[in-house]
């Protein structure tokens, strides 16, 4: 059964699904390579040479893995991290967290409260509309070993990434990324660095045939155009945009549409501990920055609150110091935490956290910030450097 007549199933009073007629596009976390420079320095890509970095969400084998292609490293994540809390998940619904500290008052809220209401206020949006699916995210991703052997640490790297997915498959759309400079993981990271001598620069092997060239200093941006109608939900079948529309909007029929999705593609049981780790993973995805219907994430909204293991932190700060509702599920191989912005249906990110058992390394760690997530007439520009 192919991607189109899952879709069907789910809603089998829709028709005229568009079909790919290609693979996969490039690999997530993926910057045209070739380019000229333009009168401002920066770059225009007239051809697409690589995809748009979106995070592929993959649970496969061991655990969430974010890949890259082209010279651009790939970040591979497993199990909890060192410390970490483990032990038996709460009950659906989760602990309760702390909700309006920081202006009085404190308010016990489980994770289900915070997602059921924002699976409320989803459904009451108003449909919108645009010329382009407009997405900008502020990316987190690593840690990354440099330095020599005896004197290495441990540095984050950042990125600015934009998309517009036209509305019109006639229409191009375009992919825009920034490098933001890596920066020292801990503090401990940081005294390491310096101590080094604060080098700005490393030139790391791959397993391309290119070097990989990491700097403290932002990189010039890049707009590319796409040469594919955009895809979404890789992992689930890389959906059009027009399947994205006609996805369940009722919550029974959507978890079946991607449970069914989980257990075809990798062999994962429905109501298993793994298969809701993904369901979470997945749907996560899905309301970070898919251009789903309301309804459809109302829908998404109400399958995460009743998802066994989910857990709220109260109040937190994402990585541009924006302050939301977490939530958090873990099933002490892979965490995923979500921030809820409490005023809308809104995530403001995620962050999964993860080691191989017995490493010694720092837990790996992917972070999404959303900064934009919306249909937009407004036009294409080469992504600019986030306020910190």
């Amino acid at each position: 059964m192919n991607i189109d007549e899952l879709v069907r199933q789910g809603r089998p009073d829709s028709a005229g699904w568009a079909r790919s007629d290609v693979g996969r596009r490039v690999l997530d976390g993926v910057v045209a390579a070739a380019s000229a420079g333009d009168s401002s320095g920066h770059r225009v890509v007239g051809r697409s040479t690589a995809s748009r970095p979106v995070l592929r969400w993959s649970f496969l084998g061991t655990g969430l893995v974010g890949a890259a292609a082209a010279g651009v490293l790939a970040v591979t994540m497993l199990s909890a991290p060192p410390g970490g809390q483990t032990g038996t998940p709460p009950l659906a619904g989760g602990q309760p967290g702390a909700a309006d500290s920081a202006i009085g008052g404190v308010t016990p809220v489980t994770a289900r409260d915070i997602l059921l209401a924002a699976a409320t206020r989803a459904e009451q949006a108003p449909a919108e509309s645009g010329k382009y699916w407009h997405v900008k995210t502020l990316d987190v991703f690593g840690p990354q070993r440099v330095g020599t052997d005896s004197d290495g640490y441990w540095m984050l790297r950042r990125s600015v990434n934009e998309s517009w997915d036209a509305s019109d498959p006639r229409e191009t759309s375009w992919t825009g990324r920034r490098e933001l400079g890596i920066r020292p993981y801990s503090a401990a990271d940081e005294q390491a660095w310096r101590a080094a001598g604060s080098p700005t620069e490393w030139t790391l092997d791959t397993d391309s045939p290119n070097k990989l060239v990491l700097s403290t200093r932002p990189g010039e941006g890049t707009l590319t155009r796409d040469t594919e109608a955009p895809r979404y939900l890789e992992d689930l079948g890389q959906l059009s945009l027009e399947q994205v529309r006609q996805l369940p909007d009722e919550q029974g029929a959507l978890r079946v549409w991607v449970t069914s999705r989980i257990q075809k593609e990798m062999g994962v049981a429905a109501g298993s501990t793994a298969s809701n780790q993904l369901l979470f993973g997945f749907l996560s995805r899905m309301l970070l920055d898919t251009p789903a219907p309301p309804k459809v994430r109302a829908a998404a909204f109400r399958i995460l609150a009743d998802i066994p293991g989910v857990r709220s932190l109260g109040t937190v700060k994402d990585e541009s110091g924006r302050s939301g509702q977490g939530v958090e599920h873990s099933d002490n191989s892979t965490t995923v935490r979500l921030i809820v912005d409490p005023s809308t249906h809104r995530l403001l990110g995620t962050k999964t956290s993860s080691t191989p058992k017995h490493a010694t390394a720092p837990a790996k760690e992917s972070g999404t910030v959303v900064l934009t997530a919306e249909w937009s007439d407004a036009a294409q520009q080469l992504p600019t450097l986030p306020q910190e």
